[in-house]
């Protein structure tokens, strides 16, 4: 595999398990910033992160075989290299371009110091056009010379260090020169950022759009999933808490725990703060009674009682599975079996139908309510207090 090519590989891998992991907090951030889910936000931040990582790995990757790279190398290895534009030197002074012959002039590009040093520029320039996209009405050229200093010599630490030690000797060269043109590259990046910038949608166009959804109000159907994760990972979280203070280790306490908090969360709370859960809270919405067939508490109730069902059915399913235990001679034994069998099967039917019912109205989340909602005719609103991004 190239050697561009194997850290840049190692770049998208590790973006897919970022990903993978902050899904969920970044969904929570972004429909709690702009109401909505910004694809063109989503696609920055990803890029970005795609970016950092490719240039870390393509001034660490390939890494030696062993740590004890000292054993591998001559004693009279040079770890520094500070002499300013010495690539210059090695490129127009080898003895390989004649002036008055421009035939010889490709001698430069063919140069074996000239790839290096056209990447050393190439690597930080799109960090002059990120930080003039996300920093535009505060960054100036003098900021964007040190900063683009400051990551190039976190680069130059990072190899001269052995890779922070890891190695007792220096793999890569510590050069002056990578400096010099990681930082010119920044700068360039910067300066020419508004040329680039120009062919996409600005900064402020999701702001903008944010501000129009939260004056009119409507939730869609992802902030109200969300919030729903958001109430069941609390109650998750403060049992885990309570059952390491009290070292339990208990299936069906832990259930009837589990139980009893989303009770309190998704119905005791909402009824005593007018509609309002932690997760909603948290997304800045508030449940609202649309339709006039029931009472705000009996509409809460029935709403919860949708939610909790598919929950204790799986929850039933494994305390059952874990406490039921029968000998195999025992007459019941096979009454058991069967029962986990049906318990199962049912189970992943709900869960299979649940995933299309959500996958659905996700899909379509102008015509479409959750089950819980359309059943009980529970809608959201945001609230009016809501400070626009």
């Amino acid at each position: 595999m190239g050697v561009y090519s194997f850290p840049i590989l190692i770049a998208v891998l590790i973006l897919f398990l970022i990903a993978v992991h902050t899904a969920i907090p970044w969904l929570i951030y972004t429909y709690r910033k702009y109401g909505y889910f910004s694809f063109w936000s989503t696609f920055i931040i990803l890029t970005f992160i795609f970016y950092a990582l490719s240039a870390y790995f393509l001034v660490i990757l390939p890494l030696p075989d062993v740590r004890d790279t000292c054993a591998m190398q001559s004693a009279d290895t040079k770890y520094f290299q500070l002499i300013p534009f010495y690539f210059v030197y090695e490129i127009f002074l080898s003895g390989n371009i004649n002036w008055l012959q421009p035939a010889l002039y490709i001698n430069i590009v063919r140069h074996s110091a000239f790839l290096p040093s056209l990447f050393n520029v190439f690597i930080l320039l799109p960090l002059g056009v990120y930080v003039k996209y996300f920093f535009s009405k505060t960054m100036t050229l003098k900021r964007m010379v040190l900063i683009g200093f400051s990551v190039s010599l976190f680069f130059e630490i990072t190899q001269i260090t052995g890779l922070y030690g890891i190695y007792n000797c220096p793999y890569r060269l510590f050069d002056v020169d990578d400096l010099i043109l990681n930082t010119l590259g920044a700068v360039i990046g910067f300066k020419i950022a508004p040329l680039i910038l120009a062919l996409f949608p600005s900064k402020d166009q999701p702001l903008e759009k944010a501000e129009k959804v939260f004056r009119a109000g409507t939730v869609s159907a992802m902030p109200k999933l969300l919030a729903i994760v958001i109430d069941y990972y609390v109650v998750a979280f403060v049992w885990l808490i309570f059952s390491l203070i009290f070292q339990i280790d208990h299936g069906p306490i832990e259930f009837f725990s589990k139980l009893l908090g989303l009770f309190i969360l998704q119905f005791v709370m909402p009824l005593l703060t007018g509609g309002k859960t932690i997760g909603t809270i948290v997304l800045r919405f508030t449940l609202v009674q649309e339709e006039a067939g029931y009472s705000f508490r009996r509409a809460l109730l029935k709403r919860w009682i949708g939610l909790i069902t598919p929950w204790i059915l799986g929850n039933t399913f494994l305390v059952v599975t874990r406490y039921a235990q029968l000998d195999m001679e025992s007459d019941f034994y096979v009454f058991k079996v069967w029962m986990q069998v049906i318990v199962l099967g049912l189970w992943i039917l709900i869960v299979a139908v649940l995933c299309i019912h959500i996958i659905y109205v996700l899909l379509r989340p102008r015509t479409r309510q959750f089950y819980f909602d359309k059943a009980t005719g529970i809608g959201a609103r945001f609230n009016k207090d809501t400070k626009y991004p």
